[in-house]
């Protein structure tokens, strides 16, 4: 397990209690054990929600798995866990809006795991304000995040792909990037870049072996939505849902572990919803 860099611009450390590191995903139980062995996977935004559950997931499968993000704090267990389960683990810091951080972590990757096959864009940024109080610092460090920082990874690393003979990529979307995005501009428009990013990325790195596809979660209840929920608003989400209840960050995991998997080789440029019928037209009855 390595780092690199100072973690500058990481927030505060804050609660660093881990819960659930040692678990394997029922969810997975589909997949065969070997299915990710000998595989190198990167997942930004790793250390905490989704790009937690996936790392345990591809480690749960064979895989050796790198995590990044801003905050070590928050890598290290889920790297000690990764570890745990017998593969190699790789934490390093990154802030994916600076390019020359992104290939710092691109190089660091390489180095310590042999390369990457798999890239999941995972690292994200939101909060909740009125379209007309949304700051220009506030526009450019939630889309520099989300669009940005997924760009500036799949750029990075899709080079090493091109290199190395292809792989895969997986960018988290949202529901809100094919609708309106109300208090979340900022959000919606750049999750509505990753989707277009990753159907350009697909039609033009195909012959070099590389498949990109976008994964949209609805309203998953991780510790960052929690923040953003009062109660009488996640009832009323969740009566809005035909599913009838948010999304849990583990049902994000089997979609994923497909589209990075030998059975997704002819599975590009698509766009796989997680929301547990969100989009969906209201029952009129």
């Amino acid at each position: 397990m390595s780092e690199r860099g100072d973690n500058s611009g990481a927030g505060g450390a804050g609660d660093t209690t881990r819960v659930g590191l040692s678990h394997t995903p029922p969810s997975t139980d589909i997949f065969a054990d070997d299915l990710f062995d000998g595989e190198r996977v990167l997942i930004t935004g790793g250390g905490t929600g989704i790009g937690e559950e996936l790392a345990l997931a591809f480690a749960d499968h064979g895989a050796d798995v790198a995590v990044a993000s801003r905050n070590m704090d928050h890598l290290e267990p889920v790297a000690e866990a990764v570890e745990e389960r017998g593969v190699q683990a790789c934490a390093t810091t990154v802030d994916v809006r600076e390019y020359d951080q992104v290939e710092a972590m691109t190089e660091t990757v390489v180095d310590e795991l042999g390369g990457v096959d798999v890239l999941v864009n995972n690292a994200g940024a939101n909060f909740v304000t009125p379209t007309e109080e949304l700051s220009p610092n506030g526009w450019r460090s939630v889309v520099g995040t989300i669009l940005d920082g997924t760009a500036y990874c799949t750029f990075a690393v899709g080079e090493h792909m091109r290199e190395s003979g292809g792989g895969s990529i997986v960018a988290m979307g949202a529901t809100n990037s094919v609708w309106g995005a109300p208090y979340h501009a900022h959000s919606g428009a750049g999750k509505a870049g990753v989707h277009n990013l990753m159907q350009t990325v697909a039609s033009e790195w195909a012959a070099a072996g590389i498949r990109a596809n976008t994964v949209a979660p609805g309203v998953v209840e991780t510790d960052a939505i929690r923040e953003i929920l009062t109660d009488d608003h996640r009832e009323r989400v969740v009566s809005d849902l035909p599913a009838g209840r948010l999304g849990d960050a583990q049902d994000c995991v089997p979609i994923t572990l497909f589209l990075a998997s030998p059975a997704a080789g002819y599975v590009t440029g698509g766009y796989f919803t997680v929301d547990g019928g969100q989009l969906l037209a209201p029952t009129p009855f």
